[in-house]
């Protein structure tokens, strides 16, 4: 016979057995929530504050930048300042730590992990955070980066040569009289002189040049000055007495002298730096 009071009963406490097994998942599920958001949290304050670090020694003038592996910051007068002495502790409760170390570079100025030569306008930077989570368990991020002295440079690597300052007009070149060529322009775009040391002139015609003159200055001429001491065919060097030129000014090239009508030639120019940097021209025809 069936007792249906003890159906019912029965149903009953399957209901409550099933309600407390939802209520102990929702609870783990609560709990797991709440665990997962802190530390999500804790997470991106560590990030926070470890790129804060790092932004922070880019800021710094690179000459400040002195070498240490246990590097805290401070932060005053609206700038920031190096220490070497870490690792400091955050108002979060994190620490952090940051270093400046050299970086070595292969005769191609690439980045070496070892050998090479220390780039004295180089410097690995990193900054470290070191946090515990609500669950006791420690956890370390690191980010790092590279700065390179773009506003100073003293090394072979970045320096300027005195080519890269100079720009060169040789569009409006003129053979004047027919031999005389003029209205190449030299500009210097930087701030510090350049010296010109050499200059190799190329033509197609059988024709001799005899003097050079940079604005009214002869840099060279058989009787000197400069060398060689006899008047030159194409492709060959002229080593030139040395031309100053001024950050800012700009130079003509106002008086190659050549012993023949140079109507319809076709020119190339090389210009040879006291650095030993150099500038070639595109072929280019004087009218």
């Amino acid at each position: 016979m069936f007792n249906r009071r003890g159906s019912l009963m029965l149903e009953a406490l399957i209901a409550i057995g099933i309600g407390a097994l939802f209520s102990t998942a929702l609870l783990g599920f609560i709990l797991a929530t709440n665990a997962s958001t802190d530390r999500a949290k804790e997470n991106t304050l560590a990030l926070w504050d470890t790129q804060e670090g790092l932004d922070a020694l880019q800021t710094i003038t690179f000459s400040s930048l002195a070498n240490t592996t246990v590097g805290s910051l401070t932060f005053a007068s609206n700038r920031w300042t190096l220490g070497t002495s870490g690792p400091q502790t955050l108002a979060d409760g994190a620490t952090r730590t940051v270093k400046v170390e050299d970086v070595s570079r292969d005769a191609a100025c690439l980045v070496v992990a070892s050998g090479g030569t220390v780039d004295v306008d180089s410097k690995k930077l990193t900054s470290e955070t070191t946090w515990t989570d609500s669950a006791e368990r420690s956890h370390t991020l690191t980010l790092s980066t590279l700065r390179t002295n773009w506003e100073d440079p003293q090394g072979p690597c970045f320096k300027a040569t005195q080519a890269t300052q100079v720009t060169f007009n040789v569009s409006g070149a003129v053979f004047s009289g027919g031999k005389q060529l003029r209205q190449v322009y030299f500009t210097n775009n930087g701030t510090a002189t350049v010296t010109i040391d050499k200059i190799i002139f190329t033509w197609n015609n059988g024709a001799e040049m005899d003097q050079l003159f940079m604005e009214t200055s002869k840099v060279w001429s058989p009787s000197g000055p400069g060398t060689p001491a006899y008047s030159i065919l194409t492709g060959e060097t002229l080593d030139i007495d040395d031309y100053l030129l001024t950050g800012g000014a700009t130079a003509e090239l106002n008086k190659g002298q050549f012993s023949e009508n140079m109507a319809g030639v076709t020119m190339t120019m090389t210009v040879i730096f006291s650095d030993s940097s150099a500038w070639v021209s595109p072929s280019f025809n004087p009218l």
